[in-house]
């Protein structure tokens, strides 16, 4: 009977670590967006990678936006055209947001030739 509290104890105190620590859950993968100063937009990986080809699942978009004249949207399966960053915003914003299968696209909705395209399988 002692053996199997100790056993029972030493069980809960394994999980309650592996909770506390944070070991029974995974990190949401970062992308790195910017816009900007000029007439540029990029999405890079957390190695700086260009971002081509991701698996679906969640993601943390943190933009950089360096110019008041453009805007970081994303248009793609369940996501039609959100706005990461607005027209005259300056600094960085941080969305999370589950990807679909299928082809993306960022860019400016001002200046709609500034774009770039990744896909989801």
């Amino acid at each position: 009977m002692r053996f199997r509290l100790v056993a029972l104890a030493s069980a809960a105190t394994l999980v309650a670590v592996g909770i506390a620590t944070g070991a029974t859950t995974l990190a949401v993968p970062k992308l790195h967006g910017t816009i900007g100063p000029a007439f540029t937009i990029s999405l890079k990986n957390a190695h700086g990678k260009k971002v081509t080809t991701l698996k679906h699942g969640k993601y943390t978009f943190i933009v950089g936006d360096k110019s008041s004249i453009h805007n970081f949207t994303l248009n793609g399966p369940g996501t039609k055209n959100k706005t990461i960053t607005g027209t005259s915003f300056v600094g960085t914003k941080t969305v999370t947001l589950t990807l679909k299968k299928g082809m993306y696209t960022f860019y400016c909705t001002v200046h709609p030739t500034i774009t770039g395209t990744f896909k989801v399988t």
